[in-house]
C-alpha cells in the first residue's frame, strides 16, 4: 500500500475539495432529481417541483415542493382568502377540486384565521404544498395540475 507523505496532505485536501465542489455543481440540489415536473412560479426566485402524483384508496395525493433558488428569503402566499379551489386538476375532461373533511376543511395545509396559507422560504430552502383530491378512474394515466402560483403542469403521470 502506498504511503502519502505529510507534504502531500494539503494538496490532497485541496484536490478533494475541488472534486466535491465540481460534483455538487453538476448534480445540483438533491431534491431536483425526484421532481416529476418543474415550473417557474410567480414568486421571484422560487421554482415549483411537482414531486408526487399518487392514486391510492380512491384518493389522489399531489405534492409540490417550492424551492427558493433566489439570493434572499422568499415570502409565498400559497392560499389567500381561502381560495383552495384555485388548486385543481383536470383528467379525462373532468375537473377535480381538493377533498374536504366532514367539517368542510380542505385536505391540504391548514389556513390561518385570515384564510391564508403563508410561508417564508429561506435562501436555498424549500416548502412542500400538498393536497388530496378524488382519484380519477383507474384507466386515466395522466392529468393536468393547476395552481395560482404556476403555469399548468401538463401530462403529469399518475402513479398507482
Amino acid at each position: 500500500m502506498a504511503r502519502i507523505s505529510n507534504r502531500h496532505t494539503p494538496l490532497i485536501a485541496v484536490l478533494l475539495g475541488l472534486l466535491v465542489a465540481v460534483l455538487a455543481a453538476r448534480v445540483g440540489p438533491a431534491h431536483a432529481a425526484d421532481a416529476v415536473q418543474k415550473q417557474d412560479t410567480n414568486v421571484s426566485g422560487v421554482v415549483a417541483e411537482l414531486v408526487e402524483c399518487k392514486r391510492e384508496d380512491g384518493q389522489l395525493t399531489i405534492k409540490m415542493r417550492l424551492v427558493n433558488t433566489g439570493d434572499k428569503e422568499a415570502s409565498v402566499y400559497a392560499i389567500a382568502s381561502r381560495n383552495f379551489d384555485a388548486y385543481y386538476l383536470t383528467a379525462a375532461s373532468k375537473k377535480y377540486f381538493i377533498l374536504r373533511d366532514s367539517e368542510k376543511t380542505p385536505l391540504a395545509p391548514q389556513a390561518d384565521s385570515g384564510g391564508s396559507v403563508h410561508t417564508r422560504i429561506p435562501k436555498g430552502g424549500s416548502w412542500t404544498w400538498w393536497a388530496k383530491y378524488p382519484a380519477p378512474p383507474a384507466d386515466v394515466k395522466k392529468l393536468s395540475y393547476f395552481t395560482p402560483l404556476t403555469a399548468p403542469f401538463d401530462n403529469v403521470p399518475i402513479k398507482d
